[in-house]
């Protein structure tokens, strides 16, 4: 499966994107270069010599919730759902009154 996505989208696992810092106009930026690169021409000043910064780890994703969540936001969506739609007709109903049609 990682040899078809390396194929179709031209993804390198083995090249991270790390995040630099121009010590000239410290402008911060990402790039996406080889493993071990310590610094990279600036992208916003072209000066050589940015360094490679730490960055802030990302946050997990929440996207895995337990079947009681789950029915919990499906209910939440039904009741916005119901809302949006009854509110879309009431418009709806308004504008039409105000243009002088019937209902």
């Amino acid at each position: 499966m990682l040899r078809r996505l390396e194929s179709v989208r031209g993804y390198d696992p083995s090249v991270p994107i790390y995040e630099f810092r121009c010590g000239a106009c410290g402008e911060r930026f990402e790039a996406l270069v080889s493993v071990g690169t310590t610094t990279e021409d600036c992208r916003a000043c072209g000066a050589p010599g940015a360094e490679r910064v730490l960055s802030a780890q990302a946050a997990p994703f929440g996207l895995v919730k337990t079947p009681g969540g789950a029915r919990r936001q499906e209910a939440k969506n039904a009741e916005l759902r119901t809302k949006t739609k009854a509110d879309f007709k009431k418009r709806r109903q308004a504008a039409r009154e105000a243009r002088g049609r019937k209902p």
